[in-house]
Formats: C-alpha cells, structure tokens, sequence
C-alpha cells in the first residue's frame, strides 16, 4: 500500500474515532436525555444470557428481533472498562469497517469514488450525535452499508444475506432487501438468502422457545403515537395548546401523545405503512420495466422504502435517522444525479434530530417553543424528501 493509501486509511479511522468521540461526549454534555441510556438494558440483557437467562427473541419474549442479541452479548463479552465503552468499541469497529469498505475503488465506471461516499458516511454519524452509536440500528445500519459494498461488487447474493441479517438485528433493512428484489434480476437468487436465513433462525426460535421468536412484531402492536414520530407533530401542537397531552409510557418506555383521535390513528397506522411500501415497490417495477437503470432504481426505492418506514411510523425514534443515512450514502456511492438537493435535505434532517435529540430534549418535553418548532421542521424535511423520492422513483426516464 503506497503513502497515500496509508493516509487515506488513517484519516477515516481518525475522523471515525472523532465521530465516536463526540457522540460520547454529547450524552455527557447533555445528560438529562439520557442518549446512552439503553445501554443500561443492554447491559441488562448480555448479563442475563451470560448467567444462563434465556436467549432473548428465541427462549424469550422480546422486543427486538433475535439477531440484535448477537452485537449486544459481543459488547458483553469484551467487558472493557465498561459497557458503555465496550459497546462503543463494537460499533466503532463495524462503522470504520463499513467507511473503509466502501474507500475500495467503484467497479462500474459509472460510479464515483468510493472516498467521498466514506467521508459522507462518517459525516452523517456525527451529524447525527449519540444515537448514531449508542442504539441497536448502528449494528443493522453498518451491516447494510456493507450489503451497498456487495452490490457495488456485484455480489447479490452476498448483499441479500446481509440485508436479511441486518433486518435480524432490527426490522428497517426489509426495505433495502425489498428494493434490491425489484429492482435487480435474478430475483430467485435473492429470495431464496433470505428465506435460507429466515428459516434458520426461525426454526432455532420454534424449537427453543416456540413462537415468541415472532414476538418482536407482536409487542409493536398496541403502541401509541411517539412524540418524535411526523404522525405525532399535530398533537405536539395541540399539546402546547392544552388540546392534547404527552405521556411516558412506561412499558414501552417512550413519550407519546394522547388527544383527539390519536388512537385512531395509532390503530391504522400499520395499514397505511404498508400500503405505502407497497406503492414503493410498484413504482419500482414499473421504473424498471420501463427501462431505467436499475441501480439507480435500486437507491431511489432503497430511500423512497426507508423513508415510508419512518414517515408513516407511529414509533418514531431519533435513532431512525440513521435508516436514512445509508441511502443517502447510496446516492454519492452510486453516483445517482441530481441529488445534491437531497443530501442537503438529509443533513438538515440528521443536524435538526441532534438538536432535537439530546440537546434540546428536556425542553420538549416541556413544550417549548424552539425545540418543537425544530422537531416540526425536521418532521416537514423528512416529509418533503420522501416526495423528492417518490418523484424521483415515479419518472419513466433516468435524469442526466
């Protein structure tokens, strides 16, 4: 490896550690958010499985899918300094990883460098603050940035295997595995990963512990409204007004709203998100029927699918913004055109969810002025973005 490679290397690493460094910093800068705060059930949960508890997700209900265990137990097992610590190194090692992976030079000529699209990357992490790291997503987003690598590589196959195990970990990456099947051929090749590792892990659930394997999915179910959801902005509103409320759930663990037909909503809110993606998926198809390019398919649907996961979502959690950061990667990475306008709305979004999400939190929750009006605007940006997706995905031409 020549100088400049050695120094392409090291300033990633670097500006990876930097990112990491920060994120730390800001749950401590920040502490009534308490942004690092699931790490203490991480911590939880790695010890129970250690002195022999059941397997969370497979012996045991759980709230995850079972494969988010995998990075958590990891953390566990390293037991360096603290939990804290020893998790940030897990995450750390898949994020570098993840931005070194895609430094390797682009295998179609039509695709740009692969530096830039690692620089963005570690850009969005810091942009984004501590829940960049500190949540289970950074596990699933660092593996789905490796399936962008597979599919740049040309390796399919290899890129549904990581999206499937990336949706194990937490449920998001469906819309990359969704978007890779209509979009690319030997779509057979793709289904049958997916099964193959869904089978296996589904078969090991049933046998240990029956069908709480599926428990994930089950205990979303009576969820309300998230105060940080889009779906929650009008009643944040009212709230301010004394026409709503805000509540901790303490179940589930979050804050969500209470007011006039917020229930309704919360009810129906699963029906419209599928319907969205749905729509994603056959505005896909036809793109690709029409003769598009079907990389350039693949991200559009990648960020038009992401997006519908947050947009229509009643759980509408800070740490999703990380979803929409891998897509956007995919547009630098595979030099999609005319995006500049979508990046640009993208780092608003992750800026505006850090400002939300721990700086402003507190304030909030008390109805403040700044930080809801801040929420609401990074709520509009994710809204508009999504249309820029779906515009975008709907042309029967490739814009030049």
């Amino acid at each position: 490896m020549n100088r400049v490679g050695i120094s392409r290397i090291s300033s990633l690493v670097a500006a990876s550690f930097l990112a990491h460094l920060w994120a730390l910093t800001a749950s401590k800068v920040f502490p009534d958010a308490i942004s690092f705060g699931d790490l203490s059930l991480y911590e939880y949960w790695a010890y129970q499985v250690e002195n022999g508890a059941g397997v969370y997700g497979l012996a045991t209900e759980w709230v995850y899918p079972a494969l988010a265990l995998v990075p958590i137990w990891i953390a566990g097992v390293i037991n360096f300094v603290s939990y804290e610590i020893s998790w940030l190194v897990v995450v750390f090692a898949l994020n570098t990883s993840a931005a070194l992976l895609m430094v390797r030079p682009a295998s179609s000529g039509k695709l740009l460098s692969g530096t830039y699209t690692s620089w963005t990357f570690l850009g969005a992490l810091l942009l984004l603050g501590p829940v960049a790291v500190s949540r289970i997503d950074s596990a699933s987003a660092a593996l789905a940035v490796f399936g962008l690598v597979a599919i740049n590589r040309n390796s399919r196959g290899i890129a549904a295997a990581l999206f499937t195990i990336a949706g194990w970990i937490k449920i998001w990456p469906i819309a990359l595995f969704a978007a890779l099947v209509t979009s690319f051929k030997k779509k057979v090749e793709a289904v049958v990963v997916a099964t193959l590792i869904s089978a296996s892990i589904i078969g090991v659930g049933l046998l240990a512990g029956g069908t709480t394997v599926f428990s994930f999915v089950t205990q979303q179910q009576d969820r309300g409204i998230q105060i940080e959801s889009v779906m929650a902005t009008p009643w944040m509103w009212l709230a301010k007004f004394g026409l709503a409320n805000i509540f901790f759930d303490d179940v589930v663990l979050t804050n969500q709203v209470s007011g006039p037909l917020a229930g309704e909503l919360a009810s129906v809110s699963n029906f419209i998100l599928f319907v969205a993606l749905g729509i994603t998926a056959f505005l896909a198809i036809r793109a690709v029927r029409a003769g598009r390019d079907r990389t350039q398919v693949f991200v559009l649907a990648a960020l038009t699918g992401v997006l519908d996961l947050i947009v229509f979502n009643k759980v509408g959690s800070p740490q999703f913004m990380i979803w929409v950061a891998v897509p956007l990667v995919a547009l630098i990475y595979f030099g999609v055109s005319k995006s500049k306008v979508a990046l640009a709305i993208g780092a608003a979004i992750l800026l505006l969810t850090q400002f939300v999400y721990p700086i402003f939190y507190v304030e909030l929750l008390s109805l403040q002025t700044l930080p809801l009006g801040l929420l609401t605007l990074r709520n509009v940006l994710l809204v508009a973005l999504l249309v820029w997706a779906n515009v975008r995905l709907s042309k029967k031409q490739d814009s030049n």
